[in-house]
């Protein structure tokens, strides 16, 4: 049985990334419903039989369409957005289950909460390409208000006031060609957070560049391929260099502390430097 001190960050993680699968869900379900004041066209439509041979082309078409819209090629960059960050929560969920039911490890677990807690500051980006309603519905969930939506080709931006008073703002461009979106975060006016993930032959490479209140920042690189990945994290003084989509799986291993997992074995660095190496055994609740 585990202690309930070794349980409570995967519990806090599970919880987080639960809360923001359900706002995605939530989001892309208010996706497709008629915008605006659209009404649904329910009035009878005569029985008009289309002719065979157009029957067939339009069949043909579809099965493209559907042929066409494979995992490489989101239909948006909210769609996109709600890709990687299932694949990172479903990540870092298990590392931490790793290192916190692991003897010696227990407290190793908590340096991954801040890598988590990025994902709040990057809830807004869930609605982009979906619309102010979209945004609405998930930054609702956080008793924002005064949200605003606006987005320009593949640019798009989202302002709002939190419960805490403060005004947020957070800013993305999406390059849908590369399956990458860089996003920057400001918190009354000041830059807080620049945040990026790119598609890769693997999965996905990101990186997290967060300034804390006081001006101190810190650096989370991930790579993740499927159940195995890395993640690293660093105080940096200044931000890294752009993510280019050729990283190797092991580029965050540059960062001071770093953990890994590959199957059953977990590797790493600790913030103090100490080598680590064992293997996982998911915990009941995972």
């Amino acid at each position: 049985m585990h202690s309930p001190r070794k349980s409570r960050p995967i519990q806090f993680i599970s919880l987080l990334t639960a809360m923001i699968l359900i706002m995605l869900l939530l989001v892309s379900c208010g996706g497709n419903a008629p915008s605006g004041g659209d009404k649904p066209d329910v009035e009878e439509k005569p029985d008009v039989t289309a002719p065979q041979d157009e029957e067939e082309d339009v069949n043909t078409q579809q099965q493209q369409d559907e042929d066409s819209d494979t995992p490489g090629a989101p239909a948006s960059a909210s769609e996109s957005y709600s890709a990687y960050i299932q694949a990172k929560g479903e990540l870092i969920t298990k590392l931490t289950d790793a290192l916190a039911n692991n003897p010696g490890t227990e407290f190793t677990s908590m340096s991954l909460l801040g890598v988590s807690m990025v994902d709040l500051a990057m809830l807004p980006a869930s609605s982009f390409g979906l619309g102010e309603a979209a945004a609405i519905t998930a930054l609702g969930f956080l008793g924002a208000e005064d949200i605003e939506y606006s987005e320009s080709g593949n640019q798009y931006s989202v302002k709002y006031r939190g419960q805490d008073g403060l005004n947020y703002e957070l800013h993305g461009e999406y390059d849908k060609a590369a399956d990458a979106l860089k996003c920057t975060s400001f918190v009354d006016g000041k830059e807080s957070l620049t945040s990026e993930y790119r598609r890769t032959s693997f999965g996905y490479v990101s990186q997290m560049y967060v300034i804390d209140d006081d001006g101190s920042t810190y650096v989370y690189q991930l790579a993740v391929s499927g159940p195995d990945g890395v993640v690293g994290m660093s105080q940096v003084s200044e931000p890294p260099s752009l993510l280019t989509g050729n990283e190797s799986i092991d580029f965050p291993k540059q960062c001071k502390e770093w953990y890994a997992i590959k199957g059953d074995e977990v590797t790493g660095v600790t913030s103090d430097g100490d080598e680590i190496s064992f293997v996982y055994t998911p915990s009941e609740n995972e």
